[in-house]
């Protein structure tokens, strides 16, 4: 039997409240997902690949037709359990992936049929595999098992195609030498005096704990970390001397000009590197989005597809899709130009293409216009053998 995750202890937070152990030939470490978080360019990384998978809607295709009334799609996308909406269901399964390497989310039965999707706080499921093979799913205190048929069970990279690896995993250096960098900064703003200096004692004889108390004192009354001090006059009695030394201004320059960490944390969860604040001279807002939907957000939509499929899909001629049109569409003008373009396809009734603009239908707006400059080939074959032979005219 295979162990694959040991329980932790939980912060009470539905999905930042798992740690994931992570092993390697040379070190181990671990990460905390809320204290990653605190990582703004982690935090902005991840709450954008969230919002997009969260804010793009699933659908079912039916012989490349989509089910509109389907009642497995309305699960997902609008209430997947009388606790979440759909769009924060997703959202949090996503999260948890991404910070974790694994998510999960218990399906709910009634019969054949599937009445609910509850997401499931990492730290509540242990994932072991038996000697035949098949996962097992122990949940909360109790170890209540649950059969993998009925576990969604989310993940990106893996090893073994059972459990996942977060991005994280790839960023442990980068994030330390980002830590320390923002601590240096941290440090330059909240140092005493506004940054280093020299005080001196003339004429006496100072052990180590009266030399730190002279420090505190001084730092108390003239420092800027008690904020009322800031700035302002320092007096010194005839027994000090106080010198300022000169701080070099390079190394902050070269803090908050270093870019490299961003755009390593970038690369890691496959976020085009302008979404993370990293000017890019090499292309265009359209192409980066298209080139992120392409490069990126396809396989972690396919991620969550192919579980959907395995475990939620009934019928062999039916597949799961999320629809991008929403991240498509970058400004309002493209927006109508695409609409126009599916109505005067062929694609969209003049109604469709009016509820997606959000405006009311009209009279006679549900059919599909064609245009008179395309015909299929048969239908154009038939009527000029029809003319042959004299059976239709012109007129």
């Amino acid at each position: 039997m295979a162990f694959f995750k040991a329980r932790q202890n939980t912060t009470g937070d539905p999905f930042l409240d798992h740690v994931v152990s992570i092993q390697s030939d040379d070190y181990t470490t671990s990460f905390t997902s809320v204290r990653a978080l605190r990582n703004s360019d982690v935090f902005a990384a991840v709450r954008i690949i969230a919002s997009d998978i969260a804010s793009s809607p699933i659908q079912l295709v039916k012989n490349n037709m989509p089910q509109a009334d389907n009642e497995l799609v309305k699960l997902l996308n609008e209430k997947p359990n009388s606790e979440m909406d759909g769009w924060h269901f997703k959202f949090a399964l996503a999260v948890n992936m991404l910070l974790n390497g694994n998510s999960f989310a218990e399906i709910k039965r009634n019969g054949e049929k599937v009445e609910e999707l509850h997401l499931l706080p990492n730290s509540s499921v242990t994932v072991t595999q038996l000697d035949n093979g098949t996962l097992s799913y122990q949940i909360g205190d109790k170890k209540r098992r649950v059969k993998s048929s009925d576990i969604l069970h989310f993940k990106y990279f893996t090893q073994d195609g059972l459990t996942g690896l977060p991005p994280l995993y790839a960023l442990r250096d980068e994030l330390k030498i980002q830590q320390a960098g923002n601590r240096t900064l941290h440090n330059f703003f909240t140092r005493g005096v506004s940054g280093s200096g020299i005080l001196k004692v003339h004429k006496s004889d100072l052990d180590g704990s009266a030399k730190s108390a002279i420090r505190e004192k001084f730092e108390e009354a003239n420092g800027s970390s008690s904020g009322d001090n800031a700035l302002r006059t320092i007096i010194l009695d005839e027994t000090m001397d106080y010198k300022t030394l000169e701080i070099n201004t390079d190394v902050l320059k070269l803090i908050n000009s270093n870019d490299w960490n961003t755009k390593q944390i970038a690369k890691a969860f496959g976020v085009p590197i302008e979404r993370l604040g990293v000017e890019n001279e090499h292309s265009s807002t359209v192409q980066s989005n298209l080139q992120y939907i392409q490069s990126t957000l396809i396989h972690y939509f396919n991620v969550f597809i192919s579980e959907f499929e395995y475990k939620l899909k009934n019928k062999a001629n039916e597949q799961f899709i999320f629809s991008t049109d929403g991240l498509l569409e970058t400004d309002p003008n493209t927006r109508i130009t695409n609409i126009l373009e599916q109505v005067k396809g062929s694609i969209l009734t003049i109604n469709e293409g009016r509820s997606k603009l959000g405006l009311p239908p009209l009279d006679g707006g549900d059919r599909l216009l064609a245009s008179l400059n395309f015909t299929y080939l048969d239908t154009l074959e038939r009527y000029q053998l029809q003319k042959m032979e004299g059976t239709i005219t012109d007129e």
